[in-house]
C-alpha cells in the first residue's frame, strides 16, 4: 500500500507553483468566467441530448471535469446506454429440474449478494419445495414466485458452467418468469414481490441494463416507504421473521440507494430525517424463527454483521454525497470544506476500527476465510476505499485550477489529499489484483467493475497532473491490463475497458504547468452538474441509446 510519503512531486512541479494565495479560494472556475456567473444553485441543470442527468458524484463525471479543466487533454469518445438482454422472451416458461435448481439456489445463497442478505432462507426453501411438491406451487402468491425466480436467474448468472440452464445468458429465462408474475400482480405490493423488484434492479445492473435498473430501483423505492420498512415498528413483534426482514431489505434500499447515487451523480431518494428504523439484529437465519431471534454473542461470527456495517458505511457515503456534491456544496469555502472532510475521514476511520474480527480487512488474510466472509470482506474493502476516493477526489480537480492562488498550508491539506486518493484508488486495485489471482475477478458483479474502473480513471488522471510519481503509473497500467479478464460477455465492463484504454493514451503526456494568475476571494465551491457542458466528448457516458442496436441478439466476489 502506498504510503501519503511516496508520492514525489518536485519543486519545480509543486502545488506551490501551480499558485499561492488565499486558503478560502473557490474549487470552480475563475470568477469572471462568464459561465460561472450562470452556474448558480437555481441555474437549470444541464441535461444530455437524451435528457440525462449527470452529477458530479460519478466517476464519468469527475472525468469530465477534469477534461474541462485540462484542456490539454484530446477528446474522448465515451457513450453508452442500455444493452439488450440477449434471447429476453425467446425462452419458454419451463422450470429446470429439480437437482439443477438445487444448484442454482444454492448459487445464490453461497455467492449472490452475500453481505446484502434480505432474504430469510428456511423461509424460502419453504416456498421453493412447495412449487417443486406434489401441488406444483399452488397457493404461492405472484410475488413469491417472482421471488423464487429472481433467486434462480442471480442463481444461473453466479454459475461457473453455462448450459441451457446456467450461465450468463442462460439467466434470462428465469429473469423474464419473475417478471410476468409482477406483470400478473395486482398494483397492491407484498413483502415478497418488493424483495423480486430489488432483485431486478442488481440483475440488470449485472446485465449492462443501469438505465432501467435505475427506473425500476425507484420504484422500489416508494414501494418500501409505502410499506412502511423505513419506520421502527411500535407494534407488538409476533413474527420475529418479518420483524427482523423489514429490516434487513430496508437497510439493502437504503445501501442501494448510496450507491447508485454515487455511481449515476443523482440526488439520494432516501432522507435520512425521514428515516427511523433500526440497526438489523445479530442473528443468523437459523437462529430466526417465526416466534423467537437469538442473537449471537460478542465476536462470534454473524452472517448479518456485514450488512450493518455496510448500512453504516452507507450512512457515511451519503454525509460525503451531501457535503460535496449538491448545489448546497457551492456555497461553502475551502476552509469548510476541508474541515469537513477532515470529519468525515475521522468517521471513516471509526468505522474501520469498529469491524469485527472476521471482517478486519486490515488484519486478517483473505485466505483464512470461508468464501462467503471473503466476499463479505471484499464488499467492504472495496466500499470503504469507493468512499475515500469520493471524499477526496474533489481536491484533485482543485490543483488543476491555474486561476487559484493558495497558501502553504492548503498546498500540505491538497498533497494529503492526493495521497489519501492514490492509497484508496490502490487499496481497490491490490483487492482486484488478488480477486483475479484467485480467480475470483468475474463479470458477475458489477460493483467490482466500476471501483475499479474508478480507481483506475483517478492513478491515470493522477500520473497525468504528476508524472514524476512514475509509481502510479504503472499500478494503473497494471490494472488495465487485467480488468479484461473479468468482464467478457459484459458490455458494460467492455466499455470500461475500452475508455480506459483511451485514458491511458491520452494522460500519457504530462500536463503542462499551469500559470500563476490572481488571488481569489472567499467564494463558492462548484462541484454541481450545472457547471457541465454534456455537449462536450466526455459527456455522453451513459447516454446514448443507438449505440446499442448492433448488440442485439466459480467462485465469486464483490457486491
Amino acid at each position: 500500500m502506498i504510503s501519503p510519503q511516496e508520492t514525489y512531486i518536485p519543486p519545480e512541479r509543486g502545488l506551490s507553483q501551480i499558485t499561492d494565495g488565499g486558503f478560502d479560494a473557490p474549487l470552480g472556475l475563475d470568477q469572471d468566467d462568464e459561465s460561472t456567473q450562470e452556474d448558480t444553485p437555481n441555474a437549470p441543470l444541464q441535461e444530455d441530448q437524451y435528457g440525462h442527468l449527470h452529477g458530479g458524484a460519478s466517476e464519468f463525471a469527475f472525468l469530465h471535469f477534469a477534461k474541462q479543466k485540462l484542456s490539454s487533454l484530446p477528446s474522448m469518445s465515451i457513450d453508452f446506454c442500455d444493452y439488450p438482454l440477449t434471447g429476453s422472451g425467446s425462452s419458454p416458461c419451463v422450470l429446470p429440474p429439480k437437482a439443477i435448481a438445487d444448484e442454482l439456489i444454492r448459487n445464490y445463497f453461497d455467492f449472490g449478494l452475500s453481505t446484502s442478505r434480505f432474504v430469510h432462507q428456511p423461509s424460502f426453501r419453504e416456498s421453493y419445495e412447495q412449487l417443486y411438491g406434489v401441488n406444483a406451487g399452488v397457493g404461492l402468491d405472484h410475488g413469491t414466485l417472482a421471488l423464487i425466480y429472481m433467486i434462480m436467474a442471480l442463481g444461473s448468472h453466479y454459475s461457473k458452467v453455462n448450459n441451457t440452464w446456467c450461465g450468463y445468458s442462460a439467466s434470462v429465462q428465469f429473469y423474464d418468469m419473475a417478471k410476468l408474475q409482477l406483470e400478473k400482480q395486482s398494483s397492491h405490493s407484498t413483502f415478497a414481490s418488493l424483495q423480486a423488484r430489488l432483485l431486478f434492479t442488481h440483475y440488470l445492473l449485472n446485465h449492462s441494463r443501469m438505465h432501467e435498473a435505475w427506473s425500476i430501483f425507484g420504484i422500489v423505492v416508494r414501494q418500501a416507504q409505502a410499506l412502511g420498512i423505513h419506520r421502527r415498528s411500535t407494534r407488538p413483534t409476533n413474527n420475529h421473521i418479518i420483524h427482523e426482514y423489514r429490516k434487513r431489505l430496508f437497510w439493502v434500499i437504503y445501501i442501494n440507494d448510496r450507491v447508485l447515487s454515487s455511481i449515476f451523480g443523482r440526488p439520494c431518494a432516501i432522507h435520512d430525517d425521514d428515516v427511523d428504523q433500526e440497526e438489523c439484529t445479530l442473528a443468523n437465519d437459523e437462529e430466526i424463527t417465526v416466534s423467537t431471534c437469538q442473537p449471537v454473542s460478542d465476536d462470534t461470527f454473524c452472517s448479518a454483521a456485514a450488512l450493518v456495517h455496510y448500512a453504516r458505511l452507507a450512512r457515511i457515503l451519503g454525509k460525503i454525497l451531501g457535503e460535496f456534491y449538491r448545489p448546497a456544496s457551492k456555497s461553502r469555502t475551502m476552509t469548510q470544506l476541508s474541515e469537513s472532510a477532515t470529519e468525515i475521514d475521522r468517521l471513516l476511520n471509526v468505522w474501520q476500527d469498529s469491524l469485527p474480527p472476521y471482517l478486519n480487512y486490515v488484519v486478517l488474510p483473505p485466505s483464512a476465510l470461508s468464501i462467503i466472509t471473503q466476499r463479505q470482506m471484499c464488499t467492504l474493502k472495496l466500499s470503504y476505499a469507493h468512499a475515500s476516493l469520493l471524499l477526496y477526489r474533489p481536491f484533485i480537480l482543485y490543483s488543476m485550477e491555474s486561476t487559484v492562488r493558495k497558501t502553504s498550508n492548503l498546498e500540505v491539506w491538497v498533497k494529503r489529499c492526493h495521497d489519501k486518493s492514490i492509497v484508496a484508488a490502490k487499496m481497490v486495485v491490490n483487492e482486484c489484483n488478488y480477486l483475479y489471482q484467485r480467480g475470483l475477478f468475474t463479470r458477475a458483479f458489477w460493483m467490482v467493475n466500476y471501483v475499479q474502473f474508478a480507481a483506475v480513471g483517478t492513478l491515470y488522471m493522477h500520473s497525468h497532473l504528476w508524472p514524476e510519481a512514475t509509481h502510479v503509473r504503472d499500478i494503473a497500467e497494471e490494472a488495465r491490463a487485467q480488468f479484461p479478464v473479468g468482464v467478457e460477455g459484459d458490455f458494460v465492463g467492455q466499455r470500461y475497458v475500452e475508455m480506459l484504454d483511451e485514458l491511458s493514451k491520452v494522460t500519457s503526456s504530462p500536463a503542462p504547468i499551469p500559470q500563476q494568475s490572481f488571488e481569489t476571494p472567499d467564494m463558492a465551491v462548484d462541484f454541481d452538474v450545472s457547471t457541465l457542458d454534456l455537449t462536450m466528448p466526455w459527456s455522453n457516458l451513459f447516454f446514448d441509446p443507438y449505440v446499442f442496436e448492433e448488440y442485439a441478439g466459480n467462485e465469486t466476489a464483490g457486491n
